[in-house]
C-alpha cells in the first residue's frame, strides 16, 4: 500500500484510530501540564491528581463493562429462548405435552404463557450488584490480576515523575526524549518476549532516532542540567518496560478490555492514594488532597490523564507498544513547534527536517509491519517458565505467576513509594517555570580543577543614569561587559536624533527617574519576544554609580529575586506609614498613590496573584535581580502601577512582594534573596576604598574621586582576566 492510499480517518482500523487519539491527547497534555503551573510549581498535589484521574478512569471502565455484561446476558437470553422455542415447536408438531401426553388447547396456552414469562425473566435480568461483582472477579485469572497490580506500580512512577519533568523542562524536550522508547521497547520485546522485529522496522527505528537527534541539536551545549536528563532517561526506561508488559498482559488472555482497565485503574488509585499520604508525612509543604483544584488548568490535567489512559490501553489491545512509541514521536514534532510560541523555547533551525524524518520513519514502520498470524502458538508450561526466567531471573517466584506474588507486590510497592519520595525530596526546592536555558553554574568541575565563569554570563546588565552623562558609558561598558551576556544603557537624551524608536534591547532614553521600572518592563518584554535572546536568564539592574563585583554573586540562587535590604529606605511592607518613620516621600503623598495602585491591581489581577488591597511596600531599589521566570509577572504588575503612577521605591518593592506572596511554597520559603551586605543607601555618598574592596556591592561612588573608583574598575579588569581559566579546587 502506498502513502497515497492510506485510508481516511473514518475507515482507519482500531490500531491507527487508537494511535491517532493518543497523539491528540499527548499534545494536549504537553500544553496543559505547563499551563497548569504557577511560578514553576503546581498548586495541587501530583499524587492526588493522579489518584483522582485513576478513580475517574475506574468509573468509566466499570460503566463500560457493565454495559458489556448486560449485553452478554441479553445474548444469553436470546440463545436460551431459541432453544426453548425449537423444543416447543417440535412438541406441538407431535401434539404432545411436556410429559409426553397429548396436548389440549388449554395446555397449549399455558405453555405459551410459560415461555412468555421465561422470556420476560431472561430478557430483563435483575442487575444486582452481587452478580456484577462476581462477573468482574471471574473475568480474569488471578495471575493476570496480580500482573495488572504490578503494572500499576510502573504507572505510579511514570505519572508522578511526569509532573516533576514538566517543572524541569519544556514539553517538546520531554516528548523528544520519551520518543526514544521506540528503540528501548524494541529491545525489551526481542529479549523478553521473543518478538520478531523485521529488517524494515529496524530501519524505521534507526531513521526515527536520527530524526530525533537532528531536532534536538542546538549549538552551545545542553539546555538542562544532567540531573534532568537522568530523570528523563529513568522515566523513558520505565515507560518502555511498562509498554511491553502492558501489551503482553492485554494479549495474554482473550477477556474484556474493560475489566483489565478496572483492575489497572483500581490498583493505581489505591497506590497513588497511599503515596499521597506518605509524601504528606515526609514533605510538610505538600498540598492537601483537594487543594489547588480551583483553576481550570488543574482540572484539565485530570481530564487529560483520564483520556490518555483509555487511549493507551486501546493501543496496547489493538496494536502494539512500538506503534504507541511512534505516536509519541509524532506528537513530539507538534510540541516542538508550539513550545517556542507558548513557552519561549528556542526553535532550532533543524527542527523542520528532523521532524519530517520522524514522520517518514513512522510511515515506514507501518509499511514494514508483517501481517498478523491468525494461529496462536500454545503457551506451554515450558515456554512460560523460560520466559519467566528471562524476565524475572531469580525474582520469578515473586512475580505475578510466582508463589510469593503477594510479598513481591508489597516489596515493589515500598520500593516505588521510596523512589518517588526521594525524587520529590531532592527536587523540592527546584523549579523550572522558565523553559529557557537553565541557569549556569559558577564553574564547571572537572577533577581537581574548576573553570571560572561569571554567574551573569547569561544575564543582561541594565545600567541606569538619571541624567545625561555620556562620558561615563565607555568605562562602564568595558568594565562590566566581560561578565554579562549583554548590557543595556538607560540614559535620558541618549539619542540626539528624534527617532521613533526610543528603546531596544541595548539602550533606552527614559526620562522619568521616578518610574524607571517601566523601562525595565519594556526591556523584559523585548527579551521575551526576541528569538535571539532566549538564552538570557534574568536582568541585573543597578545605577551607574553603584558598584557590583559579579564573581562574588556565584553562590546566589538564580531562581530567586535579589533585592536590597539596607537603610534609607528599608525594605518593609505596611498598611499605614505611622510606624515606619520619617521618609520624604510621605510628604509628597507617594504612599497614597501606591495604595491606589495596589487596589487597582487587586481588582484586575485578583484571580492570578495574592494581593492585599490595603498593603504596599517600600525599599531601596538601586540594585536588584529579576529571573526570567518572573518577567511576565513584573510586566503585568508594572503596567498597573505605572498607570497611576507609583514612585519607583514603592512600586518595585510592592511588585516583588506580590510575586513573592503568590509563588512562595510557604511563608518561611520566600523567593526573595536579600542583599543585606551592600554598602550605603539610596542617597549615601563617598565610600572609602576599603568599603569597595570589602563589599561586593554598594551605592554610590563619586566618579570625581578617582582614587576610589579606580579600585573598583581595576578589580573588575583583573577578575575579567581569569574568566574561562581553570584553577585549583580548594574544596570551597
Amino acid at each position: 500500500m502506498s502513502l497515497w492510499t492510506l485510508p481516511i480517518i473514518g475507515k482507519l482500523n482500531a490500531a491507527y484510530a487508537a494511535a491517532l487519539a493518543l497523539i491528540v491527547i499527548q499534545v494536549s497534555i504537553g500544553i496543559l501540564y505547563k499551563a497548569a503551573q504557577s511560578g514553576g510549581n503546581y498548586a495541587f498535589s501530583a499524587s492526588s491528581s493522579v489518584t483522582i484521574s485513576e478513580f475517574l478512569k475506574l468509573l468509566l471502565s466499570t460503566y463500560f463493562f457493565y454495559r458489556e455484561w448486560l449485553q452478554r446476558r441479553q445474548n444469553s437470553t436470546h440463545q436460551t429462548l431459541s432453544v426453548e422455542e425449537m423444543r416447543r415447536d417440535s412438541m406441538e408438531e407431535k401434539g404432545l405435552c411436556e410429559d409426553g401426553s397429548e396436548e389440549t388447547s388449554e395446555g397449549s396456552k399455558r405453555s405459551e404463557s410459560a415461555v412468555d414469562a421465561r422470556y420476560w425473566t431472561l430478557s430483563n435480568p435483575r442487575s444486582d450488584v452481587g452478580s456484577f461483582v462476581q462477573a468482574c472477579r471471574d473475568e480474569l485469572p488471578t495471575e493476570i490480576r496480580y500482573g495488572f497490580a504490578q503494572l500499576a506500580l510502573f504507572y505510579v512512577l511514570i505519572n508522578n515523575t511526569v509532573f516533576l519533568l514538566y517543572r524541569l523542562a519544556d514539553p517538546g524536550t520531554i516528548q523528544l526524549i520519551k520518543s526514544g522508547t521506540t528503540l528501548i521497547t524494541a529491545l525489551v520485546m526481542i529479549f523478553a518476549l521473543k518478538t520478531n522485529i523485521v529488517r524494515g522496522q529496524w530501519l524505521a527505528i534507526i531513521l526515527q532516532v536520527c530524526g530525533i537527534v537532528t531536532t534536538q541539536y542546538r549549538p552551545g551545549g545542553a539546555a538542562y542540567p544532567l540531573s534532568t536528563y537522568l530523570i528523563l532517561l529513568f522515566q523513558t526506561t520505565i515507560s518502555a518496560i511498562s509498554s511491553v508488559y502492558n501489551q503482553n498482559l492485554c494479549k495474554s488472555v482473550d477477556k474484556s478490555l474493560h475489566v483489565m482497565n478496572m483492575t489497572l485503574y483500581g490498583s493505581g488509585m489505591c497506590l497513588n492514594l497511599m503515596l499521597h499520604f506518605v509524601i504528606r508525612l515526609i514533605e510538610w509543604d505538600e498540598p492537601g488532597f483537594f487543594t489547588g483544584y480551583g483553576s481550570w488548568g488543574a482540572c484539565m490535567v485530570i481530564l487529560s490523564n483520564v483520556f490518555i489512559g483509555l487511549a493507551m490501553t486501546a493501543v496496547y489491545k489493538y496494536a502494539d507498544a512500538i506503534i504507541k512509541c511512534f505516536a509519541t514521536a509524532i506528537s513530539t514534532g507538534v510540541l516542538l513547534y508550539v513550545s517556542p510560541i507558548l513557552f519561549n523555547v528556542t526553535l532550532s533551525f533543524l527542527v523542520l527536517p528532523g521532524t519530517l524524518v520522524v514522520f517518514i520513519a513512522a510511515w515506514l514502520y507501518a509499511e514494514a509491519t508483517p501481517p498478523r498470524s491468525s494461529s496462536k502458538i500454545p503457551d506451554s508450561p515450558v515456554r512460560r517458565q523460560q520466559r519467566r526466567s528471562l524476565l524475572m531471573g531469580f525474582l520469578s517466584e515473586y512475580s505475578a505467576q510466582g508463589r510469593y506474588r503477594r510479598a513481591g507486590l508489597s516489596l515493589a510497592t515500598c520500593l516505588t513509594v521510596f523512589i518517588i519520595a526521594c525524587l520529590n525530596s531532592a527536587n523540592s526546592n527546584k523549579s523550572s517555570g522558565n523553559t529557557d536555558k537553565a541557569p549556569p553554574a559558577s564553574g564547571d568541575h572537572g577533577g581537581d580543577l574548576i573553570t571560572i565563569d561569571s554567574p551573569f554570563k547569561n544575564s543582561l546588565a541594565f545600567v541606569r543614569w538619571n541624567s545625561h552623562i555620556a562620558e561615563r558609558i565607555p568605562i562602564i561598558k568595558s568594565s562590566y561587559s566581560p561578565f554579562f551576556y549583554t548590557m543595556h544603557i538607560s540614559m535620558p537624551s541618549l539619542s540626539n536624533a528624534l527617532a521613533e524608536v526610543t528603546q531596544n534591547i541595548t539602550w533606552d532614553t527614559w526620562e522619568d527617574a521616578f518610574t524607571i521600572y517601566h523601562s525595565v518592563r519594556d526591556t523584559m518584554s523585548q527579551l521575551l519576544e526576541d528569538p535571539n535572546t532566549q538564552d538570557i536568564d534574568g536582568i541585573m539592574y543597578f545605577h551607574f554609580d553603584a558598584w557590583v563585583e559579579p564573581l562574588q554573586f556565584a553562590d546566589m540562587d538564580r531562581n530567586k529575586i535579589w533585592f536590597l535590604d539596607g537603610p534609607e529606605p528599608k525594605f518593609e511592607c505596611m498598611k499605614t506609614v505611622d510606624r515606619y518613620g520619617n521618609w520624604w516621600g510621605w510628604g509628597a503623598n507617594h504612599h497614597e498613590l501606591a495604595l491606589q495602585g495596589v487596589r487597582i491591581a487587586s481588582h484586575m489581577q485578583k484571580s492570578k496573584y495574592i494581593i492585599d488591597p490595603d498593603e504596599f511596600c517600600i525599599g531601596w531599589s538601586d540594585i536588584y535581580f529579576i529571573p526570567r521566570r518572573y518577567f511576565r509577572d513584573y510586566i503585568a504588575l508594572s503596567d498597573i502601577l505605572y498607570a497611576v503612577p507609583v514612585f519607583h521605591e514603592l512600586a518595585i518593592p510592592t511588585i516583588i512582594h506580590i510575586i513573592d506572596k503568590t509563588y512562595q511554597s510557604h511563608p518561611t520559603r520566600s523567593i526573595i534573596e536579600p542583599l543585606g551586605d551592600c554598602w550605603g543607601s539610596c542617597c549615601a555618598t563617598n565610600p572609602l576604598a576599603e568599603d569597595i574592596m570589602w563589599r561586593r556591592c554598594g551605592h554610590k561612588m563619586d566618579f570625581l574621586n578617582e582614587n576610589v573608583t579606580k579600585v573598583h574598575f581595576e578589580r573588575l579588569a583583573a577578575n575579567s582576566l581569569i574568566l574561562g581559566k581553570q584553577v585549583g579546587n580548594m574544596g570551597v
